[in-house]
């Protein structure tokens, strides 16, 4: 029987002081891990901050290590403690979902921590540290990064995972945009950065940027299908529709929405697996792939979502219509080129996907303090005789 997610309390439950004592833990673990890696990778050296075996360097692999480890033990230990539902569904979904938290933290800590270093090594130029000063740096850069990302994973929810996805995806974008070695990359299209044309580091940063995306929209989609499946179980046709046939007939689909999500999901992931220098039909077929879904999706709101407010559903056609505008001023009018319209449509898209997790994400609230209202109101009654 799928989406069925009980509401079923843990056999322990996990307080917000368990999460910041077990971060702390994690943090001070990681730090002795990143000041003996630091001594042992600088012994009898004086490291710069940002270069080939570097402060930095090392900071980042260091950190990557903390990170993962860290989320995976959070979603393992924590989350799946404090969210019941995870357990319940499919083992290879729970797979997919801790795949995509882990690598997300992985590599935004990686790009975060070479980022800083290399402003630092541009404010301070010149600058090198000695043994335990850089073992001092790669222990501080490390502990924080696993103290961070162990509390981001257990208090992971829809609402600030896709805060994650999307400032992951802007800044992996924007890397892959500045390693371009061909400076006239977007006179071709969006995806030239992901062909070795580009270059090596824009290559792999463009693509892992995709397939990381895709994994963490995949564990996005648990996450929004829950809330989803919780709006449908209190849904109530308005008073005033209930006069028609086919609005008292209409309710929530979370199946469809989130099988659309996937959908989403898998194209970016095999758009970043197949580069269009590779196969173009292939990694076309993939975008036509996400089109598809995501115009289903936005076309067919009042239909997958009824109850949400109708200023939603009007934004929803409205998308539809900047999608169709954008396509128009490309193809016929050659107001832009490919690149342009493709840029166009990934910001359309990604703003109506944070508009309808806010939406979503405070009709949630707003039910679960109605429930709790009513709760109290019956503990409240007196007792009969």
């Amino acid at each position: 029987m799928p989406y069925q997610y009980p509401d079923a309390t843990a056999s322990r439950r996990i307080t917000e002081l368990d999460i910041e004592r077990r971060a702390l833990w994690a943090g001070l673990i990681c730090s002795i891990f990143g000041l003996a890696a630091g001594l042992i990778f600088f012994a009898g050296e004086r490291p710069a901050l940002f270069g080939r075996w570097s402060v930095g360097l090392v900071s980042a692999i260091c950190g990557a290590t903390a990170a993962a480890s860290s989320s995976a033990y959070a979603f393992r230990f924590i989350l799946r403690h404090r969210e019941p539902w995870l357990r319940r569904i499919p083992a290879w979904r729970q797979l997919i979902t801790a795949i995509g938290l882990i690598l997300v933290h992985a590599a935004s800590s990686v790009m975060i921590i070479l980022v800083l270093f290399h402003l630092f090594q541009q404010a301070f130029l010149g600058l090198r540290l000695d043994v335990l000063a850089g073992g001092l740096a790669v222990s501080a850069v490390t502990g924080l990064t696993a103290y961070l990302c162990l509390v981001a994973t257990a208090r992971t929810s829809a609402e600030t995972l896709s805060v994650v996805l999307g400032i992951f995806m802007a800044a992996g974008v924007l890397i892959s945009m500045l390693l371009a070695e061909d400076q006239g990359w977007w006179r071709s299209m969006f995806s030239f950065l992901g062909t070795s044309q580009a270059g090596h580091g824009s290559f792999w940063t463009f693509n892992l940027t995709l397939i990381i995306s895709g994994l963490v929209l995949a564990a996005f989609t648990e996450f929004l299908t829950r809330d989803l499946v919780l709006l449908s179980r209190t849904y109530r046709c308005r008073p005033a529709l209930r006069r028609y046939r086919l609005a008292r007939r209409l309710r929530p689909r979370p199946r469809i929405v989130r099988w659309c999500l996937v959908v989403v999901a898998t194209a970016i992931v095999g758009i970043g697996m197949v580069p269009v220098n590779v196969s173009t039909q292939v990694h076309s077929g993939f975008v036509q792939m996400a089109s598809v879904a995501m115009i289903i999706l936005l076309a067919g709101t009042a239909v997958l979502l009824p109850g949400y407010p109708a200023v939603f559903h009007m934004m929803s056609m409205a998308a539809v219509a900047a999608v169709w505008a954008a396509f128009i001023l490309w193809h016929d009018w050659s107001y832009y080129n490919l690149t342009g319209f493709e840029l166009s449509v990934v910001a359309i898209m990604f703003s109506w996907i944070s508009v309808f997790i806010r939406t979503t994400a405070a009709m949630t609230r707003d039910g679960e303090e109605r429930n709790q209202a009513r709760l109290a109101g019956e503990s409240q009654l007196p007792a009969r005789s």
